[in-house]
């Protein structure tokens, strides 16, 4: 990412953000930590003791009804003790990163951007294992994939917005923000990861959730299949139904029974993961649409298949009709 050729102007749109909002050192190191297995409890203790508002966030969370414990934890080391690493990392990122970020973000782009890395984090921690891919990583890397949205709509918000609004979430935004800015936002949130020293396998993931390149590694591949079902399963009608379905059939051996738990198994996780972060969806995952969706998908290719398979064999019926036989 540091060779792209545009780095000097994502870097000007990045110092921008740090003048509206100071860089989130402590979160950082937190994540960096995280992704340590053998990291010391007490050394991610005291990053978040000297994090005041990120410590009582923790202690918040851990208190919530969300984990019904029967007495309160008024202490960090037990809350990181009884949090563990996957939901520790999911409120670090959320609390001391995205929390930041996404302040005064207009609506639109506040609510998709939610809505999107919610579902990608849920499908990437279920995908990920099928590639022998770390599940958690793959949850961080889904829950960061667009913040470089963010960053491009808080400083160029009135242009940014605008064009949101006309093209959406979608192939055609890329499109345009590599028109407008030289680069799409998932490079500029790459970008932004690797200013933030986080780890490299987040931002190369972060920078090809779109747009994939030949051979990527496990992480990456499983972070683009998220981005393509956080399409279908947000938008039954979508196209990207189908492109989900050979996908996950083609790389993880998915099919359309699985397709659909994972589609059920999503929705619920999204529905707890954003009740726990107080994020408002004005809306949930339709399995039956989708469903409905697939199967329709699925009886219209055969029919093709068929008709094709018969047009084949007409022409061929045809040609052994023609040749003159031998006296």
């Amino acid at each position: 990412m540091t060779n792209h050729p545009h780095t000097a102007a994502m870097d000007r749109l990045i110092d921008q953000v740090d003048r509206l909002h100071s860089a989130p050192h402590v979160a950082c190191q937190i994540v960096r930590l995280l992704h340590d297995e053998d990291y010391e409890t007490a050394e991610l203790v005291a990053c978040l003791q000297s994090d005041p508002a990120l410590a009582s966030s923790i202690l918040r969370l851990v208190n919530s009804s969300f984990f019904g414990l029967a007495h309160h934890v008024g202490s960090l080391q037990h809350a990181v003790t009884y949090l563990g690493s996957r939901s520790l990392r999911l409120a670090v990122l959320s609390f001391g990163l995205l929390r930041q970020l996404v302040k005064d973000t207009p609506a639109r782009v506040y609510r998709d951007f939610w809505q999107r890395s919610l579902t990608m984090a849920s499908v990437g921690t279920r995908l990920a294992p099928r590639l022998h891919s770390a599940a958690d990583e793959a949850y961080s890397a889904g829950l960061l994939a667009d913040i470089g949205l963010l960053v491009l709509a808080q400083v160029d918000t009135r242009s940014y917005v605008t064009l949101y609004e006309r093209v959406g979430h979608s192939l055609l935004l890329i499109e345009s923000e590599r028109e407008r800015y030289g680069f799409h936002h998932g490079q500029l949130g790459a970008r932004l990861l690797e200013r933030w020293n986080l780890p490299d396998a987040l931002s190369e993931a972060v920078a090809e959730h779109h747009v994939l390149q030949p051979a990527p590694n496990p992480l990456v591949l499983v972070t683009h299949a998220a981005d393509v079902l956080a399409d279908a399963l947000w938008t039954p009608q979508s196209p990207r139904v189908q492109e989900a379905r050979t996908l996950l059939e083609a790389e993880f051996q998915l099919g359309l029974d699985d397709f659909i738990t994972l589609a059920m198994e999503c929705k619920e996780a999204i529905q707890d993961a954003a009740r726990t972060y107080q994020v408002n969806l004005v809306a949930e995952i339709d399995c039956d649409a989708l469903l409905e969706q697939a199967r329709h998908q699925y009886m219209s290719a055969a029919i093709a298949a068929a008709i094709d398979w018969d047009s084949l064999a007409a022409v061929a019926d045809h040609d052994t009709q023609d040749v003159p036989r031998e006296p």
